[in-house]
């Protein structure tokens, strides 16, 4: 109970982050693991055979069994389980494998030529490639973390809302906590101020429309929090300030279309305190004439 609950704080602390990623990346990387040692098993086994077939003929043939000149070779590859111990000794580092090819050279010149093949191939591709799948295991762990993909998109909007901020203060010159639409124009002709908007992935090629979308309540004024949302909603590729563009034009024909109801249904209601004919009943006698 005690190991769960120390797993449940490591995970919802943001403290261990690294440490969360690192566990899922090598609980990920498992699979790849087994495959690899399969792999570097079989290779083991087929450079091995070979070897120690080599050494075994080479001693009978000279009967050097128990000589002191044949001892390296004969604890390096007299048998295929001190063959496999010392191909991986050769290719994770455990020893020199130039010691093991000047031992074979005793041998024959094509079993070193055939140990040079199995360096070869292990370290310039075997190596790499299980690195590489490593790496790629590791990486599809982290970005399959639910809770590491929501921290990071919380901590990029919380970064971009801080640099938002920043800019907002570089536009606010009297600091009252507003900007105008001359602060707006103003400040973008300083190449600080449109720096800022370009790595925020805000296009201010307009800069009336731009402080328009911004100023939600048509004001005249922007405060920080139209200033924020709108370059939320704005920010991207260009589509994005023409939907934005689209949206507020949609909304002024709305209160405009909204302003004429009204405009009409008083006006009908007028006339029908006044005893006139209203203009939908005077449209219905026409359309009876007709």
């Amino acid at each position: 109970m005690r190991i769960l609950r120390v797993a449940r704080v490591i995970r919802v602390m943001r403290f261990f982050r690294e440490l969360r990623m690192m566990i899922y990346s090598i609980l990920g990387s498992m699979k790849a693991l087994l495959w690899s040692v399969a792999v570097l098993t079989l290779m083991f086994f087929i450079f091995g055979i070979s070897l120690t077939l080599g050494t075994i003929y080479h001693l009978d043939t000279i009967d050097l069994w128990e000589s002191a000149e044949t001892e390296d070779l004969r604890r390096s590859f007299g048998s295929l389980p001190r063959s496999i111990l010392s191909l991986y000794m050769a290719m994770s580092g455990g020893r020199n494998w130039g010691d093991f090819f000047r031992i074979l050279l005793d041998v024959s010149g094509s079993y070193s030529l055939l140990f040079l093949l199995f360096v070869t191939v292990a370290i310039f591709a075997v190596g790499n490639v299980v690195t590489g799948i490593f790496v790629e295991n590791a990486l599809e762990s982290n970005q399959t973390d639910k809770e590491t993909l929501v921290q990071d998109e919380m901590e990029a909007r919380k970064d971009y809302f801080s640099h938002m901020q920043e800019v907002f203060n570089e536009l606010d010159d009297d600091t009252d906590g507003v900007i105008t639409m001359d602060e707006f124009e103003r400040k973008l002709d300083d190449e600080r101020v449109i720096a800022y908007f370009n790595v925020l992935n805000l296009d201010v090629s307009d800069a009336r429309m731009l402080f328009t979308l911004l100023d939600y309540d048509q004001s005249g004024e922007v405060a920080v929090e139209e200033f924020l949302a709108g370059c939320n909603k704005l920010k991207g590729e260009s589509r994005s300030l023409d939907l934005a563009i689209m949206q507020l034009e949609v909304r002024w024909l709305k209160e405009a279309f909204l302003g004429f109801a009204d405009f009409m249904a008083d006006s009908m209601n007028k006339n029908k305190t006044d005893g006139r004919t209203s203009p939908t009943r005077r449209l219905r006698c026409v359309k009876t004439m007709t």
